[in-house]
């Protein structure tokens, strides 16, 4: 019996080097679009209707934001083939001259060319479709919508969140449903329910160019403190969160303001609508913080996190393939607004650190405002009333 002595590592990081990422990737089936040193696609390893599947070939790995999958050529070929690492590393090191003999055999070519296992939809046309579908939804239900004159959506911005009326009330980009559907799938169900039916304030997102992207979603309870629903996990210890977005967000901004010179920029609608109150300019604001400032360099590390040195801070580096929220082109001062209760501070700074620096490669000046320590912007303006 033929003794073989394990492959040293060494050999493994040479088919590594030796194999071109990008076509391993794109031969799979997944459309890479260049965007500086990386390559941009949806993900193979889950569905996605975005990329944030990223190929990094001058640092030999592949990285998503979406799932979390981390892999180098070796551990791609496996997940996506099913393939065993022997049979991969042997693939492998055939197409890249590696000799294999004295570990595992001579290295071949395969005599079956695997199938791919590709979760997400590959084709560029079948992603637009399915964006649009999803913008399609959230249109519909922005057309369900009517005037927020009158109705429970003007008085939790009036009074239970102390929005200035004159701000609002005849701002077209808000709409108000009497009888919106909460859908919820829980863990054992094969499909979702709807587990709550009530009102709901909406708030349209556009594009740069105007378009449609999305209907933000407010789910709205006057019997709460601050009006806004609290709704129970049917099968988790947990409350669910009760505002949602239908559409394709990710570029989008909800235009609570005109275009201006200097602007205000939240994460949140009240959180915006307070800081304009505050400081006397107008405001767009994201669906997210990380949408606010956009995404960073999947490369850069962030420092280490002050109250725990196991922890990083998100990097401060932008990614500028991956914006955002765009901003007009008339803003060239933006205000990043952050809360002063967030509970992890060092985080926030650190993604509106990001902001700034996004907003300085835009040639653009980008500045942080925060509320009082222990308070957020709305909190402000609910003790000034």
């Amino acid at each position: 019996m033929i003794q073989r002595t394990p492959i040293p590592q060494s050999v493994i990081d040479d088919i590594i080097a030796r194999t071109d990422l990008v076509d391993l990737v794109a031969a799979s089936g997944v459309k890479l679009i260049k965007s500086g040193r990386e390559y941009q696609g949806l993900c193979p390893f889950h569905s996605e209707r975005t990329p944030s599947f990223t190929v990094r070939p001058d640092m030999g790995f592949c990285h998503c934001f979406g799932c979390g999958a981390h892999e180098t050529a070796i551990g791609y070929q496996m997940r996506v083939y099913g393939q065993s690492f022997i049979e991969v590393v042997k693939g492998l090191a055939w197409q890249a001259g590696v000799d294999l003999t004295d570990y595992v055999g001579r290295a071949e070519k395969p005599k079956v060319a695997p199938k791919p296992k590709i979760a997400s939809r590959a084709d560029e046309g079948a992603r637009e479709t399915e964006t649009e579908k999803r913008r399609r939804r959230g249109q519909r239900m922005w057309q369900r919508g009517v005037r927020i004159e009158g109705t429970a959506a003007e008085v939790y911005l009036a009074q239970y969140r102390g929005i200035d009326r004159d701000l609002f009330l005849h701002n077209p980009v808000h709409r108000f449903v009497p009888d919106y559907e909460f859908w919820y799938r829980a863990r054992d169900a094969k499909k979702p329910e709807a587990i709550w039916t009530g009102p709901a304030l909406l708030t349209v997102m556009q594009y740069r160019d105007n378009r449609f992207a999305a209907c933000h979603i407010t789910c709205i309870d006057l019997d709460q403190p601050k009006g806004r629903l609290k709704l129970p996990a049917p099968d988790e210890d947990r409350d669910l969160n009760t505002k949602r977005v239908m559409g394709d967000p990710s570029t989008a901004a909800m235009r609570l303001g005109k275009p201006a010179f200097v602007m205000v920029g939240g994460e949140g609608l009240e959180t915006t609508y307070s800081g304009m109150m505050v400081s006397g300019h107008s405001g767009w604001c994201s669906y997210s913080l990380d949408n606010l400032v956009g995404a960073c360099l999947m490369d850069a590390k962030g420092d280490r996190h002050p109250y725990d040195g196991r922890r990083r801070l998100p990097s401060v580096v932008p990614d500028m393939a991956r914006p955002g929220m765009i901003w007009p082109r008339e803003c060239r001062e933006r205000i990043f607004l952050g809360d002063g209760d967030t509970k992890d501070m060092p985080m926030l700074r650190a993604k509106l650190e990001r902001g700034c620096r996004r907003a300085a490669q835009e040639g653009c000046k980008g500045r942080v405002a925060m509320s009082k320590p222990g308070t957020d912007f709305n909190s402000m303006i609910l003790g000034a009333a």
